[in-house]
């Protein structure tokens, strides 16, 4: 009696190793997408930060010739212009 449940039963080890083999080789194949995935990804968020990072510098260039100061600065040095009542005196040693 012990030899027909072996007989009835002898395609599931076949089937186990099967599906066995089937999930290792699907594993490894995600884990490989997964871990360039995330290879990617974190290679995206370096580039926002430097983005980040050069948007911050932009800003504080902008807020820098924003100013009156920066604005009277190139005004008098770009188009030499000058404020009413001021006299300008002119080296010619130079």
């Amino acid at each position: 009696m012990a030899g027909r449940k072996t007989r009835k039963g002898w395609w599931m080890m076949p089937l186990l190793a099967f599906m066995l083999l089937y999930g290792a080789i699907t594993y490894t194949s995600q884990s490989e997408e997964l871990y360039l995935i995330n290879l990617k990804i974190t290679e995206l968020e370096q580039k926002i930060e430097k983005e980040k990072e050069i948007k911050r510098n932009l800003q504080k260039q902008k807020e820098e010739i924003s100013s009156e100061e920066s604005i009277e600065k190139l005004a008098r040095e770009k188009l030499g212009m000058v404020k009413d009542g001021e006299k300008i005196f002119i080296d010619i040693n130079k």
